[in-house]
């Protein structure tokens, strides 16, 4: 007799349980949604958008989110047109009991802005992904220009890395050295400009200063680096950078300068 009421007692509990959070779930879904809120995790002064845009995109994809029944909003669908925008790298949606929809955004940071011959321009991410130039929000980064060219393709898709592009294109080159020149302090406060010659050949134009840095080729980047890291550490004080027209880094084991 006990374990008939030790089991019925148990049965009652979970058809209890089972009919709270499916009376907790119909309220909620029939909940009013009266506004939405979108903020990003990583918003700075570079950013290529803001939450401002993003939340216009969101009411023009959808038609219109206040007012609806969380039933009616699909976050799934919020979600992809938030997945299509190609400055986004991560978006969380999440509704509320009181009939709140919050969207956190993780922006992608740019970090390089390529621009062809014929004026075409597009940024690459820090972590490879192509983002087309948003106007009105323009990006602080080191520019790369000159002789670029068979770019026009990849400036127009909006969902292309680097990696799945040849290995030997300048878009990847340009990638690499950009990702090496931000990774360093040094470099990030010291390059402003790379410049790609007729030749093929990269140049880079200080923040300061009337010279170029002649680098080459883009082998042995991290060695021609690191020799001008040490050139300015060690020499660039006493041989007064200032006064050159040029420090070339393309022979190893070898800074030479050019005065003016």
């Amino acid at each position: 007799m006990k374990k008939i009421l030790h089991t019925g007692f148990w049965t009652l509990l979970v058809a209890g349980v089972v009919f709270v959070v499916s009376f907790v779930g119909q309220k909620h879904n029939e909940t009013i949604c009266e506004h939405f809120e979108l903020s990003i995790e990583n918003q700075n002064y570079d950013a290529l958008t803001n939450a401002e845009e993003l939340e216009a995109i969101i009411i023009a994809a959808t038609d219109t989110i206040a007012g609806k029944t969380l039933k009616e909003i699909d976050p799934y669908d919020i979600h992809n047109i938030l997945d299509e925008n190609p400055y986004i790298k991560y978006a969380d949606i999440q509704t509320g009991i009181d009939g709140k929809l919050k969207i956190n955004v993780v922006l992608r940071q740019a970090i390089l802005r390529v621009i062809n011959k014929e004026g075409l321009s597009f940024y690459i991410g820090g972590e490879g992904w192509i983002m087309p130039v948003n106007p009105g929000f323009p990006s602080r980064v080191i520019i790369a220009n000159g002789s670029v060219s068979n770019v026009t393709a990849v400036a127009q898709n909006k969902k292309v890395h680097v990696d799945s592009l040849p290995e030997n294109s300048l878009v990847r080159k340009l990638y690499e050295m950009g990702k090496y020149i931000n990774s360093s302090e040094f470099l990030k406060k010291l390059i402003a400009q790379i410049w790609i010659t007729t030749s093929g050949e990269v140049e880079l134009i200080p923040v300061i200063g009337e010279y170029t840095i002649l680098f080459g080729s883009f082998d042995e980047m991290e060695d021609k680096f690191e020799k001008l890291a040490i050139y300015y550490k060690e020499g660039a004080s006493k041989a007064g950078w200032i006064d050159y027209i040029s420090i070339d880094l393309k022979y190893k084991n070898q800074v030479i300068c050019s005065k003016k």
